[in-house]
């Protein structure tokens, strides 16, 4: 039996535990089939920091599913899995390597292990950057380069990146194992990569040691749900740890119902039913894109971009006038824009009729008479200047002065726009000329 039918059994008995709401909304009661499964630790249902029954047999046939040595649910996100897996293999002043596309989580777990952090930019001499204005891939050479030039306990990138760009997980895997050096890989928008050759390999199949998904991101699951996979090869790793440094984070009080959903989630997904869906989801991505030729619409395509991940341009139109248009004109909500365009999120539960919705939306923009500008320039952050690591600088005094004044001094903010939640300046690095856009008039600057 497992633990979405237990929830079913087990909300007819008369408990006293918590949570103390007696399995019924005290408000709004639309949440009252909710409440009636929302379950603690009570006989029968195991226990997510401990496994040793309904849990572990749900954990055990997931890393089967994933090819893995573990698979663990989370139940606060990926940022929770990503927080564990550091703290299992990063102790204080332990030098690791980061992409700078990295998500806000991994600057946080730095904090908490005392690491030191060293940053690797992504690539941004190619054609998808300059037309879309949008970090590519991590460059294999440009990593072994900078492996060559101190020992790194770990490297940590995002792949695919929120728009869909996907490294060459194969070769920097070989790179990172040659050099001694944990992988670890925030896939959190790959969840869908494991169940259909329409996608890449998953992280773990290309070699990677470690991997986490967010399965809310496109496999249909609620907010919260998501992986932390550990593979089979890794080397010099105590497997037991990765259960403690969950613990660490993780709440002691988890959702029953999100726990039951994580396992649903995956028995749907490699299921006839689930590949089914996915197919189709494909199939109507494709059909969609098909309407857009010879308009002036331009879609973030390549050998290594996630279909699912829609990001559209309009030639000549800003990003965000086109992202304001279609909220104001047609109450369509993009997930980000840029100045060159904006981004649509797909996955389970996107229907032919919703992406029908942004079909004549954005088609009925090409009858406004809208006026065109030329083609922005595409605009990167420069590489960072870090001058207090991520734990020191969480501790550091600091002072306000005037924004004129704040070149080269070290920030003791960060700044970090979400989405898509990476850094354009992190606490203990100086700000340079590029950041004053970002800044507030007063800033908050760490005294030496």
């Amino acid at each position: 039996m497992n633990l979405w039918k237990l929830l079913n059994t087990n909300n007819k008995r008369t408990l006293f535990t918590t949570p103390t709401h007696s399995q019924k909304a005290p408000f709004l009661k639309e949440l009252n089939e909710f409440y009636k499964r929302d379950l603690s630790e009570i006989e029968g249902l195991d226990n997510l920091s401990d496994p040793k029954g309904v849990i572990k047999q749900a954990q055990f046939r997931a890393s089967e599913i994933y090819g893995t040595e573990k698979t663990l649910f989370v139940t606060q996100g990926a940022t929770t899995a990503i927080l564990a897996v550091m703290k299992a293999i990063i102790r204080p002043m332990d030098k690791i390597l980061v992409a700078r596309n990295c998500h806000r989580a991994v600057i946080n777990g730095a904090a908490v292990c005392n690491a030191d952090i060293d940053w690797i930019m992504p690539d941004i001499k190619n054609e998808i950057s300059n037309n879309f204005g949008i970090y590519g891939a991590i460059n294999p050479k440009d990593l072994e380069n900078q492996l060559k030039l101190n020992d790194y306990k770990a490297f940590i990138l995002t792949s695919p990146t929120y728009e869909g760009i996907n490294s060459d997980i194969e070769a920097i895997s070989k790179i990172c194992k040659q050099y001694n050096t944990y992988l670890i890989v925030d896939e959190a928008h790959g969840s869908l990569y494991n169940f259909s050759s329409s996608f890449p390999k998953t992280a773990i199949q290309q070699g990677a040691d470690f991997s986490v998904n967010s399965l809310h991101k496109n496999a249909g699951a609620l907010n919260q749900c998501a992986l932390l996979h550990v593979s089979k090869d890794v080397k010099n790793f105590d497997f037991d740890i990765i259960q403690k440094t969950v613990n660490l984070f993780h709440t002691t009080s988890p959702s029953y119902p999100l726990i039951a959903n994580i396992e649903e989630t995956i028995n749907f997904l490699s299921s006839k039913e689930g590949l089914k869906a996915i197919d189709e989801l494909v199939l109507n991505i494709l059909s969609f894109k098909k309407y857009f030729l010879n308009t002036g619409y331009e879609f973030l395509e390549g050998e290594n971009h996630d279909i699912t991940k829609l990001f559209i341009k309009l030639k000549g139109l800003d990003g965000n006038k086109l992202s304001n248009i279609l909220s104001e004109k047609f109450n369509i909500e993009d997930e980000l824009n840029n100045d060159f365009g904006s981004l649509f999120l797909t996955g389970i539960g996107t229907e032919k009729s919703k992406l029908d919705k942004l079909r004549i939306a954005l088609l009925k923009i090409l009858d406004m008479k809208l006026e065109l500008n030329d083609e922005p320039n595409a605009d990167f952050q420069p590489a960072p200047l870090v001058k207090i690591q991520p734990c020191a600088a969480l501790y550091a005094p600091y002072t306000y002065i005037n924004k004129e004044d704040s070149e080269l001094q070290i920030s003791a903010d960060s700044i970090i726009p979400y989405p898509p939640g990476f850094g354009v300046l992190y606490s203990g690095e100086c700000i340079q000329e590029w950041h004053m856009k970002y800044l507030e008039d007063n800033v908050r600057v760490i005294k030496l």
